[in-house]
């Protein structure tokens, strides 16, 4: 792998798990990667174990809650001051509940997390990712985009709320957002992509849940990938000369798949666009 000392890498959701095995695999190239994190002990802990392991002090922790708009923009504003560019920005951090709640700013807690902040996180960096020479932007979803649907007339899903349901429209959501990003941006050198990462056993699937999917998912886990094999295809779009130029691609084990038919819908991803900007007041 080649050395980057001077690339600056920014990843979501850096603490644990995917985000953490990703971290990991850049900060090993020698640049400088950026964890974006809520919870500072965790943070903080995952830094040093990252720095450790690698002997690279260019490893930053910044606090930041995808749950809260606010914190996305002091974040964003923050990386704008400090830093002039950043070559890679990894949107990576996921939360599934299975319980239903709404965010302080009135969003279903998963769409929030997992689509709008990253929304509004990628457009207020967007100049900064295109000020570096091979600018890219790299959204985690999953196979759940295959059986996802945009609820339009519900996207809190108040009526009928089902934790997997509402997970799989963000997933969805993450995908449509990755190819209309593409296409606003096919003028530019900057490229957008989203991957599945495998079915990694990760503390998604029992973290914040205490029913019954959260004690299916803990025994299953065992039988799923780990962190650094689910970190594999992020990497491989962050760092391989191989797929510089390519964008608006969904991958799976670093190759690029057919995500869900809908997710081609020019109509449907204007739709999600505008009605995302909306909600982030962008």
């Amino acid at each position: 792998m080649a050395q980057t000392e001077d690339k600056i890498y920014l990843i979501t959701g850096a603490n644990t798990g995917i985000g953490k095995a990703t971290a990991l695999g850049l900060a090993k190239t020698r640049g400088m990667v950026l964890l974006l994190c809520r919870n500072e002990r965790k943070g903080e802990k995952a830094k040093e174990e990252i720095v450790r392991l690698t002997g690279n002090e260019q490893v930053y922790l910044y606090i930041m809650d995808l749950a809260s708009f606010k914190s996305v923009r002091n974040t964003a504003q923050e990386m704008k001051k400090r830093f002039n560019k950043i070559d890679v920005l990894v949107n990576n951090a996921a939360a599934f509940y299975t319980s239903f709640a709404l965010t302080d700013d009135g969003f279903e807690r998963q769409f929030q997390v997992n689509h709008l902040s990253g929304f509004l996180l990628t457009l207020l960096l967007l100049d900064h990712v295109k000020a570096a020479d091979d600018g890219r932007i790299i959204n985690v979803s999953s196979k759940g985009n295959y059986k996802g649907a945009i609820h339009f007339e519900d996207l809190n899903l108040e009526k009928n709320y089902n934790g997997l349901k509402a997970y799989r429209q963000s997933k969805l959501a993450n995908v449509l957002f990755t190819y209309e990003l593409a296409r606003r941006l096919s003028d530019s050198k900057v490229t957008v992509n989203t991957l599945h990462p495998g079915v990694v056993g990760t503390q998604i699937g029992y973290a914040n849940n205490r029913r019954l999917p959260a004690l299916v998912w803990w025994l299953g886990r065992h039988f799923m990938i780990n962190d650094e094999q689910g970190a594999e295809t992020t990497l491989y779009l962050a760092l391989s000369e191989e797929i510089s130029g390519v964008t608006g691609k969904y991958f799976d084990k670093c190759k690029p798949k057919r995500s869900a038919d809908k997710s081609y819908d020019l109509a449907l991803a204007q739709k999600l666009w505008d009605i995302s900007e909306e909600y982030v007041g962008l």
